[in-house]
């Protein structure tokens, strides 16, 4: 059946020769690595990270590519100093390694990797540790609370691991059949259609004792246009599913209507008119309440960043107080893997530091309560509550895993859109808004920059009082947090779960966001920059 099989490494191998490394370097490292007057490290974190990954891809019914591979790498955290002053730094989350090890378990290859790439943290964390104190000797920085807090007790934690398999020559068939119905429609310049499978396998050890193997399954579909509206914009939307289950992958008629739809909505946005900045009512879809969510408060709430002598520190004095409406709670919880039959990518057990994953309230009933933390003490908060999150290749630090939004003014999605309408005319505005899609959102937490949240909708329809709906293109929403997550007056009942990945300092994640549609009494819109290119001078060949 042309099946490619992903096979597993024996567990038994997995356990016995990659932590029989662990465990032997570290205690090595622990016990002899020092230099002139520094002592051994205090802490010694790894990780051996699995990836297994395929993917096929296609456009107009040709296959682009079709290819998969394995590869493992090694992360070491090296701690010198103390858990009250060590040589951790605000900021190296965002420092990139990537340095790969042996497939085959090979003991001594696998030992040798972790000596060479130990002695170099080791140095750097010397280096580190000395431009640390230097700068608190000088008063450029304050140094009030501990660098490393406690952790939970430590775990062993074995999971089997699961067998990926992928239908390649299928799935080669499949995305040439989908992608073939982008060829009837002139107007899209570029397609793509894309299968994805990724496997990966967590070896986790620290000289706390925790000993940590997980695996994790995803799997994805995303479909892509380009085309350019008649004055030049280029336009790009797709559709992305992401499921942890196989068999939760599409039938064929499913993703052939999934382009159809795509080539009409895309369509509708090359005619829609350009609209002026503006400043109302607005409601948005669960698909836009996420992007809003998450980057006005999730990024605020991932309390590493207020660690950061350069961070704006939104809500670090605002534990017990009013921050968003009394109807609104927020939780971020790892540990759920459905909500309503849908898969959360952001599950897992246990966090990239070895600290068992917890369910958050964050906010509870507009009040700030918590935030996200991982072993790095803030303000008031000095416990992890295993939310600290890596790609395998940066430090991690606290993250959003599945963010969840609560409400207790939930209405149905009519009567949403009639208190739109209400708000256009006690405001006497001429439309209000609904926000359906947006492309992308940012947000900037540092005090060099504006506080501000930004988010570029892809689908804007102008609403009139009569109810009636126009479609509209070229602004973005800007606001400051605070008082944009103020204006929320109201949801829906309509809540949805929102995967996708997010590309903070600690690299780029699984998050999964679930939340209902959101009312806003104003929204501030204005014009976007759109680069204009001339459109193919001759239609596309015939046939």
């Amino acid at each position: 059946m042309g099946f490619v099989y992903v096979m597993p490494v024996s567990a038994g191998e997995l356990n016995d020769v990659i932590f029989q490394a662990m465990e032997e370097e570290a205690a090595r490292s622990m016990k002899n690595l020092h230099i002139d007057v520094f002592d051994p490290p205090y802490f010694i974190s790894y990780q051996v990270r699995q990836q297994d990954h395929a993917e096929v891809s296609a456009s107009f019914g040709a296959l682009l590519d079709s290819k998969s591979g394995t590869q493992r790498s090694l992360f070491v955290d090296i701690r010198i100093g103390d858990p009250s002053f060590d040589s951790s730094t605000p900021g190296s989350h965002q420092f990139q390694v990537e340095q790969l090890v042996p497939l085959d378990d090979d003991l001594m290859s696998l030992k040798r990797a972790l000596w060479y790439e130990t002695d170099l943290r080791y140095k750097q964390g010397i280096m580190n540790y000395l431009k640390k104190k230097g700068r608190f000797i000088s008063g450029v920085e304050e140094h009030k609370l501990p660098d490393f807090a406690s952790g939970n007790d430590p775990v062993v934690h074995l999971e089997p691991v699961a067998e990926l398999t992928v239908p390649m020559k299928e799935w080669e068939g499949l995305a040439r059949e989908i992608s073939g119905y982008f060829k009837s429609a002139p107007e899209i310049e570029k397609s793509r259609v894309t299968f994805q499978a990724d496997r990966g396998v967590r070896h986790h050890f620290d000289t706390d004792g925790n000993r940590i193997r997980d695996v994790s399954l995803n799997y994805s579909v995303l479909i892509e246009a380009w085309t350019k509206s008649e004055s030049g914009n280029m336009i790009h939307d797709q559709d992305i599913l992401m499921f942890t289950e196989m068999d939760r992958f599409p039938p064929s008629g499913v993703l052939a209507e999934k382009v159809k739809r795509l080539i009409e909505s895309v369509n509708r946005l090359r005619t829609a008119e350009k609209m002026d900045p503006y400043v109302g009512p607005a409601l948005f879809s669960p698909d836009a309440a996420a992007v809003l969510f998450h980057e006005a408060a999730g990024h605020r709430l991932e309390a590493d960043r207020l660690r950061d002598a350069n961070d704006g520190k939104t809500f670090l004095r605002k534990v017990g107080k009013l921050i968003l409406p009394s109807f609104l709670t927020l939780v971020d919880n790892p540990g759920i893997k459905q909500f309503h039959e849908q898969n959360l990518v952001g599950y897992y057990q246990f966090d990239d530091e070895g600290q068992m994953a917890r369910e958050v309230v964050l906010v509870e009933n507009g009040v700030l309560k918590n935030f996200l933390l991982s072993r790095t003490p803030v303000l008031g908060f000095n416990r992890t509550n295993g939310h600290a999150r890596s790609d395998g290749h940066r430090l991690p630090m606290s993250r959003m895993a599945n963010f969840i939004v609560r409400s207790d003014r939930r209405l149905a999605p009519a009567e949403l859109k009639r208190q739109l309408i209400e708000q256009v005319l006690q405001q006497k505005k001429p439309f209000g808004l609904y926000v359906k899609k947006i492309a992308e959102g940012e947000t900037q937490t540092e005090t060099g920059d504006f506080q501000v949240f930004k988010g570029k909708p892809l689908y804007l329809y102008k609403v009139f009082p009569d109810g009636r709906e126009q479609l509209v293109r070229g602004v973005e929403f800007v606001g400051t947090p605070i008082s944009m997550l103020a204006k929320i007056a109201a949801t829906g009942d309509d809540e949805a779960v929102i995967n996708g990945f997010c590309g903070a300092e600690s690299g780029r994640l699984p998050v999964a966001t679930v939340t209902p549609s959101v009312l806003l009494t104003e929204v501030e819109l204005q014009a976007s920059h759109e680069q204009k290119l001339r459109p193919p001078i001759l239609p596309p060949p015939p046939g």
